[in-house]
């Protein structure tokens, strides 16, 4: 009797703790929620983890764990548009172009307003050469982030590109007011005038963004540039030789420039030596034979201008200035005949050009053919009307940079 209820006893015993233990493990939907929230979250900081890490291997180089540690932010939260935006980043740079493409849309569709994602869309069909899309990536790209003043000049730039100067004009004079005190968009705007045909303006232009900007080369360059294209020819030496200052010494095309100006100046004594100095530093430069024997020409040096015409024969067989500036130096020399034939062949092979004309013409009536002289002089003047005096030279040959 005993043992019957010592065997009931158990079993209640036994009974209520396995009810007590169902009762445990019974969680409320409210405590499942949270859990599935909290295991959310926990993705949500692995994958920023992932996304830090994989962005710091993109920096240095390392795209291959870029590209791992990025897919595996993807694998914990697939709905993150950064994370996709940074895989379409990691698979531009290895030329992955297509799943780039493919990351970066999946991108935009999960934040219609990823303008980074956008903006790399741009860059990619630019690429593809297919700037119209391009254009209006960049153009998407700012409208999602309009303080960005790199989405505006990308816009605007691949409208350049495809000769749409109205549109890029445009967009840029529309949000104007917002980048006024932006170095790299008046660099821009300085182009654009530039294509424009207001040279004024766009000297005017890039001045203002190298004072925004004054240690930035590509924009003093541009201003020299600017200010040569504009006629202002002491400004042009005046913003070389602040280049020289803050740059510490001149390029070539620099010098060349200058010497150019310090012809325009009339200081020809001075431009003649940096010709001098260019050509030695380059034997091998066909402008700066030329130009050195432009110079020559205008001081009347023609045992100079025969040595110019000589490096250009050598450099580029029948250019005209080779010969006109041999047929230069034998007038000079009185041989007449030397230089008359010279100048024939050089007339007959380039009616249009008139300093070969001006000298026949000399040559003419210094032989007693007034009428051939007469005639060669008509002809020049119909190639030139401007053109009075073939002793001075350097205007008619465009030294100013044509």
């Amino acid at each position: 009797m005993r043992t019957k209820e010592h065997m009931s006893i158990r079993i209640i015993v036994l009974t209520l703790a396995a009810v007590a233990l169902t009762s445990c493990n019974a969680v409320p939907k409210s405590g499942v929620e949270a859990r599935k929230q909290a295991y959310s979250r926990m993705d949500q900081v692995n994958a920023a983890m992932s996304r830090r890490q994989a962005v710091n291997a993109l920096e240095t180089g390392q795209l291959n764990k870029a590209r791992r540690l990025v897919t595996a932010a993807i694998e914990r939260r697939s709905d993150d548009a950064v994370s996709w935006s940074l895989l379409g980043r990691v698979l531009m740079e290895q030329m992955r172009l297509d799943e780039a493409v493919r990351a970066l849309k999946r991108s935009v569709e999960l934040n219609p307003n990823s303008s980074h994602s956008l903006y790399f869309l741009g860059v990619i069909h630019e690429r593809w050469s297919k700037d119209k899309q391009a254009a209006e990536y960049y153009t998407l790209a700012f409208e999602a982030e309009p303080t960005r003043a790199q989405f505006l000049m990308a816009a605007a730039e691949t409208h350049l590109g495809m000769g749409d100067l109205a549109s890029a004009g445009a967009m840029v004079k529309a949000n104007l007011q917002r980048f006024e005190h932006h170095a790299a968009m008046q660099h821009l705007l300085a182009h654009m005038s530039m294509l424009e045909g207001d040279v004024k303006a766009a000297s005017e232009r890039c001045e203002e963004a190298r004072l925004l900007a004054p240690q930035d080369e590509s924009i003093a360059r541009d201003l020299c540039r600017m200010r040569f294209r504009a006629g202002d020819w002491g400004g042009c030496i005046d913003a070389i030789e602040d280049w020289q200052f803050r740059f510490k010494g001149l390029d070539s095309g620099l010098e060349q420039l200058r010497a150019r100006c310090l012809v325009l100046v009339n200081r020809h004594n001075e431009a003649r030596a940096m010709y001098r100095t260019l050509c030695d530093g380059d034997l091998e430069n066909v402008s700066f034979w030329r130009e050195r024997g432009l110079v020559a020409w205008d001081q009347q040096d023609w045992q100079t201008l025969g040595q110019c015409g000589q490096a250009l024969a050598n450099l580029r067989p029948g250019m005209y200035e080779a010969t006109l500036f041999k047929a230069a130096h034998y007038r000079s020399e009185g041989e007449l005949e030397v230089a008359q034939r010279l100048l024939d062949a050089l007339a007959a092979a380039s009616p249009e050009r008139p300093e070969a004309w001006v000298l026949l013409s000399t040559l003419r009536a210094a032989a007693g053919d007034s009428l051939g002289a007469a005639k060669a002089r008509d002809i020049a003047v119909k190639c030139d009307p401007a053109l009075a005096d073939v002793s001075r030279v350097t205007g008619v040959f465009g030294s100013n940079g044509s």
